[in-house]
């Protein structure tokens, strides 16, 4: 009796097994994603997106699913002639086989406005997601003007890079370049040298944001390569300046920022540089060096193309 107990109780503990292998087999089975379900839920996707850009039949909500290619349209529409519509749309998507319409005809509340921005279309938004909209890096080029307030120095015009790095509210990286160039007098006569003055600064900025304007006032400092060129006009009664150091520099200033496109920016900054520029001149035959303060106001104007 005991051996046929023990017998009864070994089946049974066989059968739960079984049973427990044969439900987790089952559930691992409907776990696995059927290709043809994907497929199908695209074409919906794709049908429910023609149906809402129509001008006709955009206002009603059209409910659409999709199984082994065949569409069913359901909802309510206000004529036949929208139903035949919207059977006619769902079949010119690809991945369409047939249409069934369920649709309901007569006089129905519509659905919401359409908002002002169009729906946009399945290729779009790509993959079900949202095209975002560049605001990390824009790269581009600006005219400035410097304005010296030394007066061994004249104001003249430059072209420089412009960066700019993001686009949100609050304190952020700033990176500023300023560059300018201005031709110098000498003892009051206009000399026939040029300097260059390139700074590379980093600092920080706060910007104040709306829909498309930015407001950033910046604090930024760094270290500008400096060079000297030779006009083709002037006297060098005053002496001649042959050779400029490099100089440590900083600005405060605030940009302004104007979203034109999705990808295009334009910028207006205006700053006060101050650095001191060490200046080697030549005059009766013989080296020597002179400082002159570099400060300057900067002024600038340019476009910058959002990479991403």
């Amino acid at each position: 009796m005991r051996q046929l107990d023990h017998r009864r109780r070994g089946g049974h503990r066989c059968a739960v097994v079984c049973l427990a292998v044969a439900l987790l087999m089952a559930g691992c089975r409907t776990a696995v994603i059927d290709p043809a379900a994907i497929e199908d839920a695209q074409t919906a996707a794709r049908v429910k997106t023609a149906l809402v850009n129509d001008p006709d039949l955009g206002i009603y909500s059209i409910e659409v699913a999709v199984t082994g290619g065949v569409a069913r349209l359901s909802g309510r529409v206000e004529t036949p002639a929208h139903a035949d519509r919207a059977a006619a749309i769902a079949r010119m998507v690809p991945g369409v086989t047939d249409v069934q319409l369920t649709l309901q005809v007569g006089a129905a509340a519509p659905a919401p406005a359409v908002p002002d921005t169009p729906p946009r279309s399945l290729d779009e938004i790509g993959s079900f997601e949202p095209q975002a909209n560049p605001t990390l890096l824009a790269i581009g080029g600006s005219i400035g003007w410097s304005l010296p307030r030394a007066d061994a120095l004249r104001w003249r015009s430059s072209i420089g890079p412009l960066i700019k790095l993001g686009s949100g509210s609050g304190t952020g990286m700033a990176i500023g370049f300023d560059w300018f160039k201005a031709d110098v007098a000498t003892d009051g006569t206009e000399g026939l040298a040029r300097v260059h003055v390139k700074p590379v600064m980093a600092g920080l900025s706060y910007t104040i944001r709306s829909d498309r304007v930015s407001i950033a006032p910046s604090l930024v400092g760094g270290y500008a390569f400096n060079s000297v060129s030779v006009t083709d006009s002037g006297t060098p009664a005053g002496g001649l300046v042959v050779d400029i150091g490099n100089s440590l520099v900083w600005r405060p200033g605030v940009s302004v920022w104007f979203d034109a496109s999705r990808r295009v920016a334009i910028n207006v900054s205006g700053g006060y540089l101050l650095t001191g520029l060490d200046l080697t001149v030549l005059e009766n035959g013989r080296l020597s060096r002179r400082e002159t303060r570099g400060d300057t106001v900067v002024l600038h104007a340019g476009i910058a193309y959002k990479l991403f």
